[in-house]
């Protein structure tokens, strides 16, 4: 009998051990299971998280780039508001400027790129203006710089336009104004005689300018020929000759001499 109680006590022991050890098998996959189930959940929620936080930052980042497009938008009108109002402003104060002009007044210089032609500016042509400067015709219809029509400005052969006679075709007239500075350029040159009157585009609509003075170069003596300068304007548009440049500041204070019974007379 005690082999067979032997035999019986061993063999339970082995069946507790195997169901021990089956016990603590099917524990342990559960767990196993558990965990992994745990840490997919984990890696889902942070997944999740991550997504919406890279979805936050994308939001933010657009509000942020809509916000400084709307910012620029706005200092692009402020700045273009600002433009409009100091150009209103500086047309303005030329065109007060421009009102005030009388007879015998400065109006600005006269210069002509490749030549030593620089000179002061007069609104007129009389002798004592010819004898400070140059001067614009005002009558036979001529008419102001940048108007529309011909600007006729003269001088003396021996002075301020001796070097009138450099002046080339393509090359650049300036007539910068307390008004406005207007640029014309040069389309050709000519001799003519003073009764050639045809010549000179007194009472013409378009805008041009030209620039005259006695033939030959430095006579200093009475002459019937003139050397004319033709030139038309770079810009224009339907008031005229277009500014390069306005002003813009406040009128000056100081008052200019106007002469007075001055009758006009050709330069020479």
């Amino acid at each position: 009998m005690k082999p067979i109680r032997k035999r019986a006590i061993r063999y339970l022991v082995i069946c507790v051990a195997a169901l021990v050890l089956a016990c603590l098998g099917g524990g342990y996959l559960v767990y196993s299971r558990q965990q992994a189930i745990a840490r997919a959940e984990a890696e889902r929620m942070a997944a999740e998280q991550a997504a919406a936080q890279a979805a936050a930052e994308q939001a933010a980042a657009e509000a942020a780039a809509r916000a400084a497009e709307e910012e620029a938008a706005r200092q692009v009108a402020l700045e273009a508001e600002r433009q409009a109002a100091a150009q209103a402003a500086a047309e303005q104060a030329a065109a007060d400027a421009k009102e005030k002009i009388e007879y015998g007044d400065v109006i600005g210089t006269v210069w002509v790129e490749g030549t030593e032609v620089n000179c002061d500016l007069y609104w007129g042509d009389g002798t004592s203006i010819f004898r400070s400067g140059a001067g614009c015709s005002v009558e036979n219809g001529c008419v102001l710089p940048g108007d529309n029509g011909t600007v006729f400005v003269g001088a003396h052969t021996d002075t301020f336009f001796y070097n009138l006679f450099d002046a080339e075709v393509g090359a650049l007239i300036h007539l910068d104004t307390i008004y406005g500075d207007y640029v014309y350029k040069i389309t050709e040159t000519k001799v003519i005689y003073e009764t050639e009157v045809d010549q000179c585009r007194w009472g013409a609509e378009e805008p041009s300018c030209i620039l005259y003075t006695c033939y030959p170069q430095g006579i200093q003596t009475p002459t019937d020929r003139r050397y004319l300068v033709y030139a038309d304007p770079v810009e224009t548009d339907e008031n005229g000759v277009v500014p390069s440049s306005l002003p813009g500041l406040e009128e000056s204070e100081e008052e200019m001499a106007t002469p007075t019974g001055d009758e006009s007379e050709p330069a020479a």
